[in-house]
């Protein structure tokens, strides 16, 4: 199994889906897309990893529909994510 980051402690995110949890409990207002995830840490599939998130994790992340503009002028809708703690 590869290994996508490290931890702010050294431990290793061994999982694309850890990876992605990790980023969205530890980095303030994070929210991400298909696109950041491609961009940022070279994942496609992005909503298979909230899925195994919510599966493995039980976490469900907060969802939502946001209008991005493509690179020739056209409307399209993407979903964003992100991680709220219900216990703040």
């Amino acid at each position: 199994m590869a290994n996508y980051g490290y931890r702010v402690d050294g431990s290793t995110l061994k999982t694309q889906w850890e990876t992605i949890l990790y980023y969205l409990q530890t980095t303030p207002e994070a929210r991400i897309t298909s696109w950041v995830a491609i961009k940022e840490f070279g994942f496609t599939r992005l909503s298979d990893i909230v899925y195994k998130i919510e599966k493995h994790a039980g976490i469900i992340l907060k969802r939502r529909k946001v209008l991005v503009t493509t690179r020739y002028g056209g409307k399209v809708y993407v979903t964003e994510y992100w991680y709220e703690d219900e216990n703040n």
